[in-house]
């Protein structure tokens, strides 16, 4: 496999990745919407929202590492590595694996 198809691959799994990301971001919006307006909520769209504020930080706990700390760049994706082979999921749902990159 040559070097440009394996970055259109990642490229390809990262957009899927932030257009899901976009969705339940989207659904989780109407959930709240909902609740503000004082009707109830049922538990799948409250899983929905809990779902949603943990992928929201994980993306603040990987992208503010890139802003302060110098070669981030180079540790997060060890980091992250390291992490999966101890069952610690740092990754939002959207990109927290190959079966996403199929939507």
């Amino acid at each position: 496999m040559n070097i440009n198809a394996i970055i259109e691959e990642y490229a390809h799994h990262f957009l899927n990745g932030l257009k899901t990301e976009y969705a339940g971001d989207k659904q989780a919006a109407v959930v709240i919407e909902k609740y503000l307006q004082g009707k109830k909520i049922s538990e799948a769209e409250e899983n929905i929202l809990k779902t949603q504020l943990m992928d929201s930080l994980k993306i603040v706990g990987i992208g503010i590492p890139f802003v302060l700390i110098p070669g981030a760049s180079i540790l997060m994706p060890i980091l992250i590595k390291v992490a999966a082979s101890h069952h610690i999921e740092l990754m939002p749902s959207a990109f927290s694996g190959p079966e996403n990159t199929e939507q």
